[in-house]
């Protein structure tokens, strides 16, 4: 007998989505998470329209939606004015905007739906170390808060732990890429811009400024920085605001801070034997865009979807681990490569190639080509984007071996 059908390792917004999604399909999840308690931080906010149509099939898109922000237009500026605007209300499916909610509200209304199931087992403080499996299944082995060792098995696996994942590595998996130079702020506060629900970005000399409404009355920036900022970050922002957006936030209530790197990872296999990839421990990518936990959040729906297959004899582990490798790895490529053109376009500086963006910037939102922007920025073009729409792909790679656009 196994512990469970499926194991989850790490209690994020993807592994506790995919808690939730494998809970859907009948199966008896644990759930593994390393840390005692919840980080309380706000970190990603951007939950896109494919992302709001997998929680909806768990019924929890309008709880998302109660606590979130509904970003239903997005504004560019330059040094001297107005360059456009997109509408995502255009967009025609039934989520026209973009959702912003703090990571950390996220976690929230996961965790309750998860606690609500009697089929999903929780465990925190518990650190997993080592992985393997065989023909019969998974077992991980590891310590929890007090000190003991654990060892449970399952039919399955999902690895959810985040880039330095335990699981990946245990494995020996590769995971092909690199930090990137460039360095970031963000900083959320009181938001008294009076720009309602709307999302700008700020396109200068000095460098560009993305500004996105949060819930509560609050407003997150996130800046480029010419060196990693540790401390003081506070100081840089109130400065880089006024200089680059002639946004004033001296004496406006600030709630939270946190410099970071990009990094630009993928997993050379998203999918060994029994195990699946999902979140960050299969890519990370520049957080520019929102891109990331949002294709998390596709890979654990496709990951789990194929496990409800398998266990129902439908199709082989040499299939199943074929279709979501090559399906996820594609979607992932592209979203990093879509972040990383967007923080490359959005932070480069200098006077000519300020003016050169700028002006690509105001001709494409004063065409058709506006309307593609919003389903772009919106992840709707994204290969794969959810289970849903790459239904008709899935058949065929289930079917052939082969992905659109291949031939035998």
């Amino acid at each position: 007998m196994t512990d469970a059908d499926v194991l989850v390792i790490g209690a994020g917004p993807v592994g506790m989505l995919a808690a939730l999604l494998a809970e859907r399909q009948g199966l008896r999840v644990m759930l593994l998470e390393q840390a005692a308690q919840r980080h309380l931080q706000s970190r990603a906010v951007g939950i896109m329209p494919p992302s709001l149509e997998i929680l909806r099939g768990l019924g929890l898109a309008e709880a998302f939606l109660a606590q979130g922000a509904l970003v239903r237009e997005a504004e560019a500026h330059g040094r001297l004015g107005r360059l456009g605007g997109i509408d995502f209300s255009d967009l025609k499916d039934g989520f026209p905007f973009v959702l912003s909610l703090p990571q950390d509200r996220t976690e929230d209304l996961l965790e309750a739906a998860v606690l609500s199931r009697p089929a999903i087992r929780l465990l925190r403080g518990h650190r997993v170390t080592a992985c393997s499996q065989d023909d019969e299944g998974v077992v991980v082995s590891g310590e929890d808060g007090l000190g003991a060792g654990f060892r449970f098995s399952g039919r399955f696996a999902l690895a959810c732990d985040g880039g330095r994942s335990a699981v990946r590595e245990a494995l020996g998996i590769p995971f092909d890429g690199a930090r990137d130079r460039r360095t970031f702020i963000m900083g959320d506060f009181a938001d008294h811009t009076g720009w309602g629900s709307q999302a700008r970005f700020f396109f200068t000399p000095r460098g560009s400024v993305e500004s996105f409404p949060l819930p509560g009355g609050k407003r997150r920036y996130v800046l480029r920085t010419p060196t990693f900022i540790g401390e003081d970050g506070a100081a840089f922002l109130k400065r880089e605001l006024r200089l680059r957006a002639g946004i004033d936030i001296e004496g406006v209530r600030q709630f939270w801070e946190s410099p970071f790197y990009v990094q630009r990872y993928l997993a050379r296999s998203f999918c060994l034997g029994r195990v699946f990839l999902c979140g960050d421990a299969a890519h990370l990518m520049s957080p520019v865009g929102g891109q990331n936990m949002n294709t998390g959040f596709a890979d654990a729906e496709l990951a789990t979807w194929l496990i409800g297959q398998l266990i129902q004899g439908r199709i082989s582990r040499a299939t199943a681990a074929s279709a979501y490798h090559r399906a996820r790895r594609r979607a992932a490529a592209a979203a990093a490569g879509r972040a990383q053109l967007m923080m490359r376009a959005g932070t480069s500086g200098g006077r000519l190639w300020s003016a050169l963006r700028n002006g690509a910037i105001l001709l494409a939102l004063h065409s058709p080509l506006r309307r593609f922007l919003a389903r772009y920025l919106s992840m709707h073009t994204i290969p794969f984007l959810n289970l849903d729409r790459a239904r008709p792909h899935l058949d065929r790679i289930l079917a052939t071996g082969l992905l659109p656009g291949e031939s035998a």
